[in-house]
């Protein structure tokens, strides 16, 4: 009789924590995302398609209580950064300036200065030509940059191309 009582004791403490693991649907629904979000991750779909709001709700939809929602805010948070918009690019590089610097250093400070010009400048009419004038010394700049080449190495690379402009300043 008493084996009875301490078994019907031991009953609902059982059930309990039976009842406590089994209730956790997390875990699963974790893993169903993960599995949707590996194979768009596979496919090489962009993360601002819209097949992609699917994953996020279900990662959304793991309970905050949850022992796997931890791992599913950390996914949520991966896949919102690569959403947001990226920063803009540079409108130039730092150049340089003075003796011994090559065409492209300063072609690049050429650029550097162009574009701060325009970001100063407020007035659309003045914006235009600037903006023209940036982009006409970028394209420089790529021609002076396929033509640098490093002390010592001959340019003889590019037999037959015309040389690099003299207008820059080259002091070789």
């Amino acid at each position: 009789m008493r084996n009875a009582i301490r078994r019907l004791a031991a009953l609902p403490l059982v059930l309990c924590l039976h009842l406590a693991t089994g209730c956790d649907k997390g875990p699963e629904q974790l893993r169903e995302a993960e599995a949707d979000y590996k194979a768009l991750v596979d496919r090489g779909v962009p993360p601002r398609n819209p097949e992609w709001d699917a994953v996020i709700a279900a990662f959304e939809a793991v309970p905050r209580d949850s022992k796997a929602r931890p791992e599913a805010e950390a996914r949520l948070a991966a896949i919102r950064t690569l959403r947001g918009t990226l920063p803009p690019r540079p409108l130039a590089t730092p150049g340089a300036t003075g003796p011994g610097t090559d065409a492209a250093d300063v072609k690049r400070a050429a650029c550097e200065a162009l574009a701060k010009k325009l970001g100063e400048t407020r007035e659309d009419a003045a914006r235009e030509p600037l903006k023209q004038a940036l982009q006409q010394c970028r394209a420089d700049l790529i021609k002076y940059e396929a033509h640098a080449h490093p002390e010592g190495e001959e340019g003889t690379a590019h037999v037959g191309e015309p040389d690099a402009p003299s207008d820059a300043g080259n002091p070789r």
